[in-house]
């Protein structure tokens, strides 16, 4: 298939296997990889001609595939960096993978994302999940994102305000945005440095109160190896529930029960964020089973894949441990993963 655009190859009977994080088997009717952004336009052209409902798959490491997929998969492949040091603006394509560019911005001395270090995925699923860790969220440096509108056909730029960012939320996960394929962030960082360590579990793991870009860079990736698998080892996607948000009146509550339950502030006056892995662990699905899915030893958010799990395997596991949660405390896991 050619066009304007780069020689296109389109893919039948893929297993998208070595595509998603929990490595799990999960065939794809048809495949094709996107090198240039140019190529989206051609690919929707063919999926709507051919009557084939469309998949966007960047580093698969948010994604629980459950069932194979009937459609065309689009796998975002787009790569590039563009650093500007008079401004400390970076345009990165949304085919890098994301630890590989924060890596490379620290080493260029554009800061402020060093707290997001280890994260997996790709730039361009880092605005859709709204990623964060250790007291940094990437709104806070996100300007605007370049799109390709499938429904309109055609490409647009969103800026940070457009992106309806919240908690492990965007516009890219709701009905409004579901035509929006990310080809290219923009973001500005800073070429001050000013350690962000406000984090307390950071400031603990820190041996001084002013580190380096590196000792605060090499801290985080200590901290989050030391709890979450490598998905090369060990099939995972991370988190797999997001921490719940309740109102103040039931964590109250909650106390009379469970005094040790932990809380954090959010924005939203009345309302406490719970830690979703403190639930769980209350009710002891550390290193519990079913069949080859399995919950972390370590970590009772980590749910994994011990070898050869199908996605239902670890779909029915996360539902038996949403449902304990329900039921023993009143609170509805939502989960942080993308299921499919």
């Amino acid at each position: 298939m050619c066009g304007g655009a780069k020689y296109l190859e389109i893919q039948q009977e893929v297993d998208l296997k070595p595509y998603n994080s929990f490595g799990v088997s999960a065939i794809a009717a048809e495949f094709a990889d996107v090198t240039d952004a140019a190529q989206l336009p051609e690919l929707f052209a063919y999926a709507g001609h051919n009557h084939l409902p469309v998949l966007i798959l960047g580093g698969g490491s948010n994604l629980l595939l459950v069932n194979d997929y009937p459609g065309l998969v689009i796998r975002i492949a787009l790569t590039g960096m563009e650093f500007d040091e008079g401004s400390g603006k970076v345009q990165v394509k949304a085919g890098e993978n994301w630890h590989a560019f924060v890596s490379e911005c620290m080493n260029k001395g554009f800061h402020g994302l060093e707290n997001l270090a280890l994260i997996p995925g790709t730039v361009g699923a880092a605005p859709v999940q709204n990623i964060g860790a250790y007291g940094v969220e990437l709104e806070q440096f996100l300007e605007s994102v370049q799109v390709y509108d499938s429904g309109q056909d055609e490409f647009r730029v969103l800026s940070r305000d457009d992106c309806d960012f919240a908690y492990r939320d965007s516009l890219f996960k709701h009905e409004a945005g579901q035509g929006l394929i990310i080809t290219e962030v923009t973001l500005q960082l800073s070429r001050q440095w000013q350690p962000n360590t406000s984090y307390q579990a950071l400031q603990d793991a820190l041996d001084t109160a002013e580190p380096t870009p590196q000792q605060l860079f090499d801290t985080v990736c200590a901290i989050r190896s030391s709890k979450l698998p490598d998905p090369a080892r060990l099939g995972n996607a991370g988190s797999f529930f997001k921490n719940p948000v309740i109102s103040n009146d039931k964590y109250k509550k909650l106390l009379e029960e469970f005094p040790d339950l932990p809380s954090y502030p959010v924005a939203e006056e009345g309302l406490l964020k719970v830690p979703a892995a403190w639930l769980l662990d209350a009710l002891g699905w550390k290193g519990r089973q079913r069949g080859a899915a399995a919950v972390h030893e370590q970590h009772a958010l980590v749910l994994v894949n011990t070898g050869s799990a199908s996605g239902e395997d670890l779909y029915l596991l996360a539902q038996e441990m949403s449902t304990s949660v329900l039921t023993r405390f009143g609170i509805a896991l939502q989960p942080e993963v993308r299921i499919l």
